[in-house]
């Protein structure tokens, strides 16, 4: 059921990272509901499209110093 890090690709660790950074941030703020209301809507969105943006991102942006 749980797979630790070294097992996950890079993108999906860079994906669980950067939410968890988001979520923890806002919850020194007021805001924080919206924020995790808005991530989650993102999420669900992303799921039901087989699309991840932030997996496009870290590959576009990290994916190609790796492929070296």
């Amino acid at each position: 059921m749980f797979r630790r890090v070294g097992q996950m690709k890079p993108e999906e660790v860079f994906t669980r990272t950067t939410f968890a950074v988001v979520l923890i941030g806002s919850s020194f703020f007021p805001w924080c509901r919206w924020v995790a209301l808005i991530l989650g809507i993102l999420f669900l969105i992303s799921a039901l499209q087989g699309f991840c943006l932030t997996c496009w991102l870290y590959k576009k942006f990290a994916g190609r110093s790796r492929q070296v």
